[in-house]
């Protein structure tokens, strides 16, 4: 689903319509299922489900929606994949195929500009596997997956797909167990060995005494009535226990006079695309960085900046491999500035921590929080719960009772897990790589840092928050374009197993764009499923490249025609050891790793026409209508690209 302007997106949400590409409506078992696709693609394996509320098992699919064309257009398509297609554009069927998809195209047709009905149907393979793509050309340019960018839809907002994953993000299959393979299910919350020796006692027991009130958007519960007396005390006597939990010794707070230095990492590191600044106005969907003095010991923060999810390994904070230097001086800038906001937490009496230690047990803490001692209490199994009335009993009701934990939900969530409960548990069992990865997408907040389908990253907008923190800085706004990669093709742009090593936060050849202040951080918990099911949205098969078997002649073409003799990429692309020659505004990433990083068909877009890829882009464009102005295969430019190709592969 395309990101909205958030005007556009508040009024969605209030019509109980979410903007989509295309409606994709599958069919399986006898069954329908509705969700909103970006572009009509997909790629699912035998014995897998594909969609959550399905059974896996031959199926079918349409998706419909709107071709939008800026201009007129001739354009012919095509299919690629197994099964059988239908493209139906204005009500005429332009295209039908059966067996192996791809091996005809559809007659050029002419598409004024404006909106057109726009449909395709696919059958999966009686297996239940299905793998499905949709291309067009035009004289103007190469054979190319069609863009996301060009479909319109408004697909009614699914409630019970919402419900699915809060379902999974509250943590509710930890006290209600069941058989489920929804891999959203094996997260757990913090582990709790080190609580002592990282936080402070009296911010643990203001978190305890209630959750939401620090952090709205909390999936912790609330599991004492802090607003009692009584709940007080619990909370008190809580973090209490918690503060005999110590590992190792807490090093010394860091030096005060880094904090400059760590405001400028702050800035340059684009922090503020998840982060508001200590004692700015809290903002929606980035989280308040007020309390960080409150909540950790001095000493402990550099050593969680450093390494995020070494006590918790589904954290969504990264890791952004700081060196120590970074870490103490972030650490130094944070606890300076949330410092100074002034605090008025609510008196705690003294805690007991053995009374602590048996609250826990009793309020099971130990389903989600791993490391405790604790064991899991016997609860309602999944399937029981299934069971029940969601709106009148148990966590989502808004009168939960007893010591049932009280779950931080907004009216909108509740409902959603409501309809979700009455779709039954059957879909916690289903995992498909391809709308979970999508989910990420949203939940790692992956698009606060990057653009994707022509909506610009959050960051575009608030990185000027903390430029402030860099004013001092001679020399800061001369430096090379920030600018970084959007999302729009990264399944079919990268190899899957690429986009895993980076997002593991080693990348196969080192990072490749080392000129950014910026830097991907790592999700390395999320890294596999993320990068499988990111290739699987735009129907392409996740693996890594083939060993690399280019043609002598071919690569030797091609590397004069990166030279500064021919099209000059040298001049800002490096080769191995081999420095650019004179990147003046923006450098170009190293063409040794394009082996590893690219697929083909993706390298043929770019060159074509970069700026229809990125726009704004410093990538010149060297060939029109399939021409360039070099001589080589008498100015064949797709032969000239296939040329540099085959170099960039293993070059010398």
């Amino acid at each position: 689903m395309k990101a909205l302007p958030p005007v556009l997106s508040a009024l969605a949400l209030a019509s109980g319509i979410a903007r989509a590409d295309l409606a994709a409506t599958f069919s399986s078992g006898g069954a329908t299922d509705t969700r909103a696709d970006r572009l009509p693609a997909l790629l699912v394996k035998a014995g897998e489900a594909p969609t959550p509320f399905l059974p896996a098992g031959e199926f079918g699919v349409t998706w419909s929606g709107k071709l939008v064309l800026s201009d007129r257009q001739r354009l012919s398509f095509s299919f690629e994949g197994e099964g059988k297609a239908t493209l139906t554009i204005d009500g005429k069927e332009l295209l039908s195929e059966e067996g192996t998809l791809g091996s005809e195209a559809s007659k050029s047709t002419r598409l004024n500009r404006g909106e057109h009905d726009f449909t395709v149907t696919y059958q999966s393979k009686p297996d239940g596997s299905g793998r499905f793509r949709l291309f067009w050309e035009e004289r103007s340019f190469p054979k190319q997956s069609v863009p996301p960018t060009v479909f319109q839809a408004e697909v009614p907002a699914d409630p019970a797909r919402a419900g699915r994953m809060a379902f999974a993000e509250n943590h509710c299959s930890k006290c209600h167990i069941g058989a489920a393979t929804m891999p959203e299910l094996t997260e757990y919350g913090p582990l709790l060995p080190a609580t002592g020796s990282r936080l402070n006692e009296a911010w643990v027991a203001a978190w305890i005494a209630d959750p939401a009130a620090h952090r709205p958007e909390t999936r912790m519960p609330a599991l004492v009535d802090g607003s009692t007396p009584e709940g007080k005390q619990q909370a008190a006597d809580l973090a209490a226990w918690l503060m005999t939990m110590k590992m190792g010794e807490v090093p010394p707070a860091p030096d005060k006079a880094l904090a400059e230095a760590g405001g400028e990492h702050f800035h340059r590191l684009g922090c503020v695309a998840c982060h508001t600044l200590p004692g700015a106005e809290h903002a929606a969907g980035r989280l308040s960085l007020d309390n960080v003095a409150f909540k950790f010991q001095p000493g402990a923060l550099a050593g969680f900046l450093k390494k995020p999810e070494a006590l918790y390994p589904h954290i969504r904070m990264p890791n952004f491999a700081l060196s120590d230097e970074e870490a103490n001086s972030l650490a130094a800038y944070l606890l300076d500035a949330s410092g100074k906001v002034e605090h008025k937490p609510a008196a705690f009496p003294k805690g007991d921590a053995t009374k602590g230690a048996a609250l826990a047990n009793e309020l099971n803490c130990g389903a989600c929080h791993a490391g405790s001692g604790i064991l899991n209490a016997t609860l309602p199994p999944l399937q029981a719960i299934f069971e029940k009335d969601w709106a009148t009993t148990g966590c989502v009701s808004t009168t939960p009772g007893g010591k049932t934990p009280t779950l931080a939900l907004s009216d909108k969530e509740r409902d959603a897990l409501i309809a979700f409960a009455k779709k039954g548990a059957e879909s916690l069992g289903r995992h498909v790589p391809a709308e979970s990865a999508a989910a990420r997408l949203e939940s790692l907040h992956c698009t606060s840092c990057h653009g994707i389908d022509g909506t610009p990253s959050l960051l575009d907008s608030v990185h000027l928050d903390s430029k402030s923190l860099v004013a001092h800085v001679e020399g800061e706004n001369e430096k090379l374009d920030q600018s970084r990669p959007h999302l729009t093709y990264i399944g079919e742009m990268l190899h899957s197993s690429y986009i895993e090593s980076m997002l593991g936060g080693n990348p196969t050849g080192g990072r490749p764009r080392p000129w950014l202040d910026m830097r991907m951080p790592a999700f390395t918990s999320y890294a596999k499923d993320l990068a499988d099911g990111l290739a699987r949205i735009h129907g392409v098969e996740p693996g890594a490249p083939a060993p690399a078997t280019p043609d002598a002649e071919l690569a030797k073409v091609g590397k004069l025609l990166i030279s500064s003799d021919g099209f000059g990429c040298t001049t800002c692309h490096g080769v191995g050891d081999m420095k650019p020659t004179a990147a003046f505004e923006v450098e170009g990433i190293n063409f040794a790793l394009a082996h590893d990083r690219l697929r083909h068909e993706w390298f043929v877009r770019w060159m074509d026409n970069p700026v229809s890829v990125t726009p704004g882009s410093k990538m010149p464009r060297y060939s029109e209508k399939g021409e360039s102005q070099r001589s080589e295969f008498d100015g064949d430019a797709a032969k000239q690209f296939e040329a540099i190709w085959n170099y960039i592969q293993k070059p010398d």
